[in-house]
């Protein structure tokens, strides 16, 4: 009986732990509402390139690696797998719906060393950067928008919404670890080959950190 009363305060701190992180989730995921749902491989996706066992790590808004996104089949950390066909990308984790990416939406695709709750050697992930649409109306799209950005980023996006410019879409990156090292390079390589070519690189997006080995 002596034990009971440790006990009982311990369990106590474990309930309220347990319901701040639940509250702290769905809180997240009601700012986040704005975020299109999983896009479904298409038929007509094309010929099948490529595929590679991935660890699935997180999806982050643009230059933001610390700011997880609950976007539907990309809020979990997970085993899958990763698909290049012809006109687009999947990133397909397991128990997760699938989630499909053309090659028009993909700003670029490099390497990374870091993101939320994983840290690995220089170059260790690939990071997909990829514009999703925003839905719903036009508080959760201009919330979805601001996820993550500084105060003087979110006052200018919020100023150009009150113009009439409203955000319909995001910047995105989501982080893998492609379990074999020779995998990487053909993910890299084969991705950057179907990528539009554009005339100016793109500020936004982040430089390549690091060499697949």
């Amino acid at each position: 009986m002596n034990n009971l009363g440790p006990a009982l305060i311990v369990f106590a701190v474990l309930v309220v732990l347990y319901l701040g992180m639940l509250l702290g989730w769905r809180a997240r995921k009601r700012r986040q509402a704005g975020f299109a749902a999983a896009a479904v491989t298409p038929q007509d996706a094309g010929a099948l390139l490529l595929e590679a066992p991935m660890l699935y790590v997180a999806t982050t808004p643009a230059n933001k690696p610390l700011e997880r996104l609950t976007l539907p089949g990309l809020a979990f950390r997970g085993r899958g797998t990763f698909i290049v066909w012809e006109k687009g990308v999947t990133l397909s984790i397991n128990g997760e719906p699938d989630v499909y990416v053309p090659f028009g939406n993909i700003r670029s695709i490099g390497t990374s060393t870091y993101t939320i709750d994983r840290v690995v050697e220089s170059g260790g992930l690939v990071r997909l950067d990829w514009t999703t649409p925003l839905v719903g109306d036009e508080r959760a799209r201009t919330v979805a928008a601001t996820a993550g950005a500084t105060r003087t980023e979110k006052r200018a996006i919020l100023a150009a919404a009150a113009a009439g410019d409203r955000p319909s879409t995001a910047n995105i990156e989501s982080y893998v670890r492609i379990l074999d090292t020779a995998d990487s390079a053909r993910v890299l390589s084969t991705v950057q080959a179907h990528l539009p070519a554009t005339d100016t690189p793109d500020s936004d997006t982040p430089k390549q950190e690091g060499q697949v080995a």
